[in-house]
This record gives structure tokens, sequence and C-alpha cells, in this order.
């Protein structure tokens, strides 16, 4: 019964902490996250086929490290990205499309 017990134990710590890695597997140690990104109707946008909206004030910047408006985004685009604590989007980067 004991052996029973803690295989049980065993295997829930083991899932949870499957589970953990495949939660933040595109999160990096800044919290942003990297995924593909086409911008909808302002200030909608698709990241990994999950809708978002834009933050006010959110900003873009390009590979050149300028400012870039969301209509200037090409569709699918890869990006690092950062969400806030509402689930809005703050912050955009564009990567170069060989990273």
């Amino acid at each position: 019964m004991r052996t029973l017990a803690a295989l049980i134990v065993v295997s829930f710590a083991l899932a949870a902490a499957a589970l953990s890695g495949c939660a933040s597997s595109n999160r990096l140690s800044d919290g942003s996250m990297i995924g593909v990104m086409t911008t909808q109707q302002l200030p909608l946008v698709t990241i990994d086929n999950k809708a978002y909206r834009l933050a006010p004030g959110a900003r873009i910047v390009g590979a050149t490290n300028s400012s870039v408006t969301p209509n200037q985004v090409p569709a699918n685009s890869k990006v690092r990205y950062r969400v806030d604590a509402a689930g809005l989007v703050t912050h955009v980067w564009l990567l170069p499309a060989d990273r």
C-alpha cells in the first residue's frame, strides 16, 4: 500500500514538472516570449494563433532598433514580445527571418 501511495506521489510530481517545462518553452529569462505575429485591425494582433490586444503606448521595434507602426509589420513575422498582467502586449521586437 505504501508503495502504491509513493508511486502516485512521484507520478504527480513528474507530471507537474513536465507541464511547467512545456508551458514556458518559448519564455525567455526576461519574461518575454518568441512567436509569430500577424497584425489585425488596430489594436488587435495574433501571435501564435492567439488573439491579443496591443496596450496603449505599446512599442514595436524593428531590426534596426527603429519604431515601427502596426501596419508596417509583415504578416507572419517572427517576434519577441512581452505581455503585461492584464494580457496586453506592451513590447514587440521584430526578429530577423534567419533567427
